[in-house]
């Protein structure tokens, strides 16, 4: 009985204990797998998207502009302590305004500059290690580097070290600086190219120092509006088309152009004559007689605006040679006489006899 009775006991154990086995085996079977996928996708580069790009870039810009703000004031400052002083500091002034704001953000617990904030991105190292030394290094590198490269180079260009004799030891420094200073712009053009490509590191010094740009809330790709981007690019390209096309604009021509257009337009005559300019005597300039009325509020002495190398124009009135020269060249085929009101195209020199 006893044997009878152990039989159906084992039989009921069994059921319960191999879906447990079976459990267990599934389970290691899919934690290996889980593993091995994650060990894998660490090693894969992630993948950058173009916008990433874009954002990174648009924050050196917002960086740029920020550190321009902030030197105006401090401009203005030091010009007001002692005339030439910002031109003579002024490499040291922009080393300084860099390196606050580079304390204020990177180096505090932001972990991003203000344009990288606005943008949401934040650094972060490439092989999950220590970030704040890095931060450090990068600050120092870039902004007190760069400081020292370029007063090293402009001490060596102005001490002569490129002139002197090819053996010397001065020369040879000065082509060694020239040499590296050549090599770090083909560096940083590789690495502007990679950055395209792979949208990793911006700069040689973060690829160095394994710092990248990540998004600091992935859930919010973008904090600064497109519609803002767009009014930006827009008024970026306007002002440098203006300040493109504004050379070429000669004020005094478009001046008189829109007079006279005005006038025109109006059925007035082309240019208003003054009768104190038009009564004026032969042998004195009207040009130096209207400059100077408008400088003072008594009579013009008439004597002191007496032709100085007289030359007279088609309608038969004299003038300086400067002073006629001069409104020619400024306002072209729009000069008018203000005696007459006559357009002036050429001149020759007075004769009295």
């Amino acid at each position: 009985m006893s044997s009878i009775t152990s039989r159906p006991s084992d039989n009921a154990i069994l059921p319960q204990t191999a879906p447990e086995q079976r459990w267990q085996q599934a389970w290691r079977e899919t934690d290996t797998r889980l593993r091995s996928t994650t060990r894998a996708a660490a090693a894969t580069a992630p993948v950058v998207s173009r916008s990433a790009r874009v954002n990174k870039l648009d924050a050196d810009l917002l960086d740029t502009e920020l550190s321009d703000m902030l030197r105006e004031p401090v401009t203005k400052a030091l010009s007001l302590l002692k005339p030439g002083l910002i031109d003579t500091y002024r490499l040291e002034v922009d080393t300084l305004i860099r390196a606050l704001l580079f304390w204020l953000s990177v180096g505090s617990h932001r972990r991003a500059t203000y344009g990288q904030a606005l943008q949401n991105l934040t650094y972060k190292t490439s092989n999950n290690g220590r970030l704040g030394w890095r931060i450090h290094l990068f600050g120092i590198v870039s902004i007190g580097g760069g400081y020292l490269w370029t007063q090293i180079t402009k001490r060596m260009s102005y001490d002569g070290w490129a002139d002197a004799p090819r053996k010397s030891l001065r020369n040879r420094l000065w082509r060694l600086a020239s040499w590296m200073e050549r090599m770090s712009r083909l560096a940083a053009l590789a690495n502007l190219l990679a950055f395209f490509s792979a949208g990793q590191y911006k700069s040689v010094v973060e690829r160095l120092l394994g710092l990248r740009l990540v998004n600091a809330r992935p859930q919010l790709s973008h904090s600064v509006s497109f519609e803002f981007l767009n009014r930006q690019l827009v008024w970026h390209a306007f002002t440098e088309f203006v300040m493109f096309a504004l050379p070429l604009v000669n004020p005094a021509r478009a001046r008189a152009w829109v007079v006279r257009s005005t006038r025109s337009l109006l059925r007035l005559p082309q240019i208003s004559i003054d009768p104190k300019v038009a009564e004026l005597p032969g042998n004195v300039c009207a040009i130096c007689y209207t400059d100077a009325d408008k400088q003072t509020d008594t009579q013009v002495d008439l004597e002191s605006c007496v032709c100085v190398n007289p030359y007279i124009t088609e309608c038969g009135h004299r003038f300086c040679y400067v002073c006629v020269k001069t409104q020619m060249m400024a306002e072209g085929d729009e000069f008018v006489c203000l005696r007459c009101g006559c357009r002036v195209t050429s001149i020759c020199a007075y004769s009295e006899t």
